[in-house]
């Protein structure tokens, strides 16, 4: 059966506001950059730079996308980076809040514990740590989208088709967890404490020590503990956080780490679903914020358990290797409440506004289980061939996840012949209290199983044409392999890459990219057999520039993505299973929309980012794909401390998205409309090692609803949020 019942002094010019027009407007910098670069010059004896570091809002060089060290304009697709500074000003706690914060990424809540991600229209389910590949799927939710960032440097995302590093995927997006490591040869850490609305208490503790006397064995210890109640009542969260890293310079030239991370959720009176949105007559319910749907018995836990190893060798001739491995554990355990109060065909309420009777209660008890097994080994370095010089990439990768989801789905109300269920009715859902005792939950029988594999070989190699021209071409081959849920099946795929850029000065480049799309999905035919892989092809062409050091970076990106086989819900139930209906394969799906970012430091003391997308997503019909997720969405944020008063930072932000409408057959359809977010921050330095920090969200008190599917859940109201920072 299916899980859920429905289917965030050196000289520079000032710069213009950071919109389109900032994109031309900015070229006057390119002039100033070799005087900008001379200023800043310093030369450190003895040092061994082990890896690119965040510096403000943004990264000089990074490996996304392509696995060579390059700059954010020498990769041929869009890039962001939210680094770990930016994590620290916006006061962001976990996945959910960086990748609502995130250019061209849009979210959606299935209820309090799952919320779904999706770029340029599609979902995305590719996820990478520190580079390693994985896929994470929200359906029996295992809390992945709600992994804590206590133990993250920076995040990655890399838009669009990702198929030479990450394999079966959604054309989408990948996004890349950069674990902290220990870094310092002496001992530092810091304490903090954050404070805020709704008894909100998070402590979290950063230690980094040297193991040996020479400092070539590093552990770094990571561990932070969150409670919090909520606006809506009955509801509370536990969260736990304990990781430990160990990083050895085994010779000069190599490298290992070990790590481990260990995280717990426990969230009582989560939700299954939302509240009812409307009632029979077509009028809205107008429940207030803090409504909660579930009783005070429910409850969903999740609990992560990762190890990793990572060993990388650089070779005198410039080569290097790079092995990598992980092992995680998930499991969830959850018992849910859902206010059945809709025909399932139709989406006619059955709520009476005046007797409150048509809703029924159901409930469902949920163990979930699931292991990765992964590794991913490649190497890299350059090559001579026709008097220039090129890279060369070439990797292998292996995938496993195994599944175990057990569960008791137990409902009330009447039979078709008027007789009660095991579990009684509502007589009304009016003046709902949370009041109602458990059903008698039955031994938890198996409702799913498998195991996928992903096997894979890629390669890449980046060309120098000429000074100006450089062309990265690959592929990947994939074998994908999937066991149980009554149909084994196995498909095998060579997916290609293929990225041109084009140096126009030494401050700004254009680019072409292309790659193939290559996704096995689990929606069934009316026959109960699995559709096709969704296959397709990615186009992306844009124009990026970088300044000050590639300190400020820019990128105009125009895409186009089509797809055949993709699965389309129809409202003929599948006979072999009940409650779920047939679905079939369309063609001609299409993507294409316009992104736009500006990330990175304008000046001195000045950091901001400023990221506009716009996507229109069409089936072979016409109609919208995923209607309820934003096609437009604008999302700024900046902090700036002043030279003359370096103690004191302060800046804010907003992030604006247009209206989404979700269709219901029986009333049309339900609507938000657009809305922005207004957040702002303040942080003084007391002390060189103390720090106060007052976050403020959602200013202007916007009242709107993150949840619409025929179930509702609204955002957050406005709050605050206060930190206490002791570094030593």
């Amino acid at each position: 059966m299916s899980r859920s019942p429905h289917s965030a002094p050196v000289r520079r010019a000032p710069l213009a506001c950071a919109t389109l027009v900032a994109l031309s407007s900015l070229t006057f910098a390119s002039g100033a950059i070799a005087d900008d670069a001379a200023d800043r010059v310093t030369t450190l004896d003895g040092l061994q730079v082990k890896g690119e570091r965040a510096e403000g809002y943004s990264v000089r060089r990074t490996s996304a996308g392509t696995r060579f060290d390059l700059t954010a304009r020498e990769i041929p697709q869009s890039v962001s980076i939210i680094s770990h500074e930016r994590i620290a000003d916006q006061n962001l706690d976990d996945v959910i809040d960086v990748l609502q914060n995130t250019t061209g990424v849009s979210s959606t809540q299935s209820d309090s514990e799952r919320t779904e991600f999706y770029a340029r229209g599609f979902y995305i389910d590719s996820y990478q740590f520190d580079g390693l590949p994985t896929q994470m799927v929200q359906n029996w939710s295992y809390g992945d989208s709600g992994l804590d960032l206590a133990l993250y440097d920076r995040v990655e995302i890399v838009r669009g088709a990702t198929g030479l590093l990450s394999g079966a995927g959604n054309p989408s997006a990948s996004v890349n967890l950069i674990r902290k490591h220990a870094d310092s040869a002496e001992l530092t850490g810091s304490v903090s404490l954050n404070v805020g609305e709704w008894g909100r208490n998070r402590t979290t503790v950063d230690v980094t020590t040297p193991l040996n006397a020479s400092g070539t064995v590093r552990a770094r210890a990571i561990g932070s503990y969150l409670e919090t109640d909520a606006q809506m009542e009955r509801y509370s969260q536990r969260k736990q956080l304990g990781y430990v890293v160990i990083d050895a310079d085994l010779t000069p030239d190599t490298q290992l780490s070990v790590g481990y991370d260990y995280q717990h959720k426990r969230a009582n009176g989560a939700t299954w679903g939302g509240f009812p949105m409307v009632f029979s007559d077509g009028s809205s319910t107008d429940y207030p914020v803090s409504f909660n749907p579930s009783p005070d018995w429910t409850y969903w836990d999740t609990t992560s358990k990762r190890a990793f190893a990572t060993l990388q060798h650089a070779f005198a001739n410039g080569w290097k290797l790079k092995v990598g491995a992980t092992h995680d554990k998930t499991d969830a355990d959850d018992k849910l409440f859902y206010p059945a109060y809709n025909d399932w065909a139709t989406g006619a309420s059955n709520f009476d506004p005046v007797t409150g009777a048509g809703v029924s209660p159901s409930a469902g008890f949920y163990n979930t289980h699931r292991k990765v097994d992964g590794l991913d080994g490649y190497v890299d370095g350059p090559f001579q061939a026709f008097g220039r010089e090129h890279q060369f990439m070439a990797g292998l990768s292996y995938n496993q996840r195994e599944y175990a989801n057990y569960g008791d789905y137990q409902v009330g109300g009447k039979d078709a012949a008027g007789n009660s269920l095991p579990w009684d009715p509502f007589d009304s859902y009016l003046g709902w209290t949370g009041d109602i005792a458990q059903p008698d939950w039955n031994p938890l029988p198996l409702q799913s199983a498998g195991t996928i594999t992903q096997k894979a070989g890629y390669a890449a190699t980046r060309l120098s044409l000429a000074d100006p021209l450089k062309l990265i071409v690959g592929a990947r081959y994939s074998e994908w392999e999937s066991e149980g849920e009554g149909a084994d099946r196995k498909h095998d795929a060579v997916t290609p890459y293929a990225g041109l850029v084009f140096d126009i000065d030494d401050t700004w480049s254009t680019y072409a990219s292309y790659t193939e799309i290559f996704q096995p999905q689990v929606a069934r035919d009316i026959n109960d057999r699995y559709l096709d892989p969704v296959d397709g092809k990615s186009y992306e062409v844009g124009v990026k520039g970088a300044w000050f050091d590639n300190r400020l970076n820019a990128s105009l990106a125009v895409f186009r993505i089509e797809q055949d086989n993709v699965a389309q819900t129809t409202s003929q139930p599948i006979p072999s299973r009940p409650g779920e209906f047939a679905s079939v394969a369309a063609r001609g799906t299409v993507s294409r929309g316009f992104e736009f970012e500006l990330n990175g430091e304008l000046a001195p003391g000045w950091n901001a980012t400023f990221g506009a997308s716009r996507y229109v997503a069409k089936d072979a019909d016409g109609a919208d794909i995923n209607p309820r997720l934003p096609q437009s969405t604008i999302k700024a944020f900046t902090s700036y401390t002043p030279r003359s008063a370096s103690e004191l930072t302060l800046g804010g932000g907003v992030n604006w998205q247009n209206g989404i409408h979700y269709p219901v057959p029986a009333y049309g359809r339900f609507e938000q409309s657009s809305y922005a977010l207004v957040n702002a921050f303040v942080r003084y330095r007391l002390a060189p090692q103390f720090s106060v920090q007052l976050n403020a969200n959602n200013l202007l008190n916007k009242m709107y609803y993150a949840q619409v599917n025929g179930y509702g859940a609204y955002g957050e109201k406005r709050n605050g949020q206060l930190t206490f920072t002791y570094n030593f």
